[in-house]
């Protein structure tokens, strides 16, 4: 057998000098070459200006880029993901509007919204980096490397940043909702409805009471001892139409149902027997009445036991039942009322700043100024805090009525673009000036109550000292229940009847609201239902 064949007969392959097996384009001492590859598609697609367009694409169309990567299944979902969420979102937009209000104002609803919006953020930022990194040449150049960087880092930006700015207004919406609104069932309220269903079944009217609190310097830390404003808002839950009831602050006598612990401790009502000492005013209720009755006067626990006290007396002293409470901080309101951009209202006779006058104590203070008389008077939070309480010179059916101003002023031209984009100022704002029972459970319901109510034109009754048979030092609390049911129809579910027409949007009406010489108001000043819209329309006094 030849050397240069094998054991077969075979001729064996060549050998180079070094003695290793001929191969061709093998030289000796070199390595063996790799058979070369078939191009794989990720390869013919990889390309420096691919990678940034496809990363672009991303982030306009969450997962559009992983189409082109080795991620296709990935970047399906997450288009069918947001084609589903965007057609939720417009149909729930457009046919489910009410719903969608209500949301916002659930906790446990914007909870998972803000979670979720977190997790869409991560989700997309991730698939952005993938696609470019995925996409992007493998010997890329470190300017590439450097300007892939800055474009994915700027898109990243551009898709996060709304989604958690939407994300931390539903944190702090939540947070806000937790913080103000009641946990629990109101205390007289006993039937808190049903959010998904009919919520107001078998309740014709929501009566919630809504008290300021004037707290000044030497007053209670939270809200003050005065609550110089209270006005009971009767809602007729079928239509929103809306009816404010308001009590003069220096009424004495407020009553409590017969047979109640409180009946008992104040037999004559929240009097010692002098209808002049301002110790015993409705104003000075929320303070005074739990320390003078004692613990435990109610027989139950409650949260705030001064404004239950509030409710259950206004409430025996119009005849209704009152189901939750608003208190608010008349001095908190100046940051309110700035968060959302000031607040228009008329000005029909000039408004005093300060200043001080009693005259049984020989004190006249002289305001340090005045509103201006003139019509669509755009006022800070200050400005109006002093619309709404300035009482210099004027009666309280002339303050009350600025009061039910602003009060309609806020709720009419509230703008939502402005709520928004001062959010936090005024949820903050909210913290510090609102205090309620009205549990969170229940503010769907009453947020679809309350849009309502903003279409409706709201009318309002004031109890006017030497009007109607209204006393404030003796009132006759059998006559006031019974004009309070003259001004609501029960047979036709606790709609409010046609009011007396009337004419208060004349100067003559207006001049008209001033006290007489003897101090007593004139008949003319106060009708029986008074349309608020058209008592703050512009009516200057002549």
């Amino acid at each position: 057998m030849s050397p240069d064949q094998t054991s077969s007969g075979a001729p064996r392959r060549a050998r180079d000098d070094g003695g290793v097996p001929y191969r061709s384009g093998v030289t000796a001492g070199s390595a063996p070459r790799r058979a070369r590859r078939a191009p794989r598609l990720d390869d013919e697609r990889r390309g420096f200006g691919a990678s940034l367009g496809c990363t672009l694409l991303g982030a306009i169309i969450p997962g559009a880029g992983l189409l082109r990567a080795r991620f296709r299944w990935w970047g399906a979902l997450m288009i069918a993901g947001a084609l589903i969420l965007v057609a939720a979102a417009v149909g729930t937009f457009l046919y489910a509007r009410d719903w969608l209000i209500s949301q916002a104002v659930t906790p446990a609803s914007l909870t998972a919204l803000w979670i979720a919006l977190i997790v869409i953020a991560v989700v997309w930022v991730t698939s952005l980096v993938v696609t470019h990194l995925t996409l992007r040449p493998r010997d890329a150049s470190a300017w590439q490397r450097v300007v892939g960087a800055i474009v994915v880092a700027i898109l990243s930006f551009a898709v996060t940043a709304p989604t958690l700015l939407v994300a931390r207004r539903a944190y702090d919406q939540a947070d806000f909702v937790s913080d103000v609104f009641s946990t629990g069932p109101s205390a007289t309220k006993s039937a808190q409805g049903n959010p998904f269903g009919d919520a107001w079944a078998g309740q014709p009217r929501l009566n919630v009471l809504v008290m300021g609190g004037d707290s000044g310097k030497g007053r209670s830390s939270y809200l003050g001892v005065r609550t110089d404003t209270v006005i009971l808002a009767s809602i007729n839950t079928r239509t929103g139409d809306t009816v404010l009831y308001q009590i003069p602050r220096q009424t004495a006598r407020m009553p409590f149902p017969p047979g109640s612990g409180l009946a008992r401790v104040f037999p004559r009502g929240f009097t010692d027997g002098n209808p002049l000492n301002s110790d015993y005013f409705l104003n000075s209720m929320y303070d005074n009445a739990p320390k003078i009755a004692g613990p435990n006067i109610l027989g139950y626990q409650v949260a705030n036991e001064s404004a239950e006290i509030m409710k259950i007396s206004v409430g025996e002293a119009l005849g209704l039942h009152v189901d939750y409470y608003a208190l608010i901080n008349m001095d908190g309101f100046v940051k309110l009322i700035d968060a959302l951009g000031g607040v228009t209202v008329n000005v029909n006779q000039p408004v005093p700043m300060g200043g001080q006058k009693d005259p049984t104590r020989g004190v006249d203070i002289p305001p340090d100024r005045w509103l201006p008389v003139g019509p669509n008077q755009h006022l800070n939070g200050m400005d109006a805090l002093w619309y709404a309480r300035g009482r210099y010179g004027v009666t309280d059916y002339e303050r009350g009525i600025r009061q039910r101003c602003v009060i309609n002023a806020v709720i009419k031209q509230a703008n939502p673009a402005t709520v928004v984009a001062n959010y936090e100022e005024v949820t903050q704002a909210g913290r510090e000036i609102i205090r309620t029972d009205a549990p969170s459970s229940q503010l769907p319901a009453l947020v679809q109550l309350g849009l309502k109510a903003r279409d409706q034109r709201i009318r309002s009754v004031a109890f006017i000292n030497g009007q109607e048979g209204f006393s404030t030092a003796n009132p006759d609390w059998n006559a006031v229940r019974q004009r309070v049911r003259d001004t609501l129809d029960p047979s036709a579910g606790g709609a409010p009847t046609t009011p007396t027409p009337t004419a208060p949007a004349s100067p003559t009406a207006t001049s008209s609201a001033r006290s007489t010489a003897s101090g007593a108001p004139t008949p003319a000043m106060q009708p029986p239902v008074a349309d608020v819209d058209d008592a703050c329309a512009y009516h200057p006094e002549q």
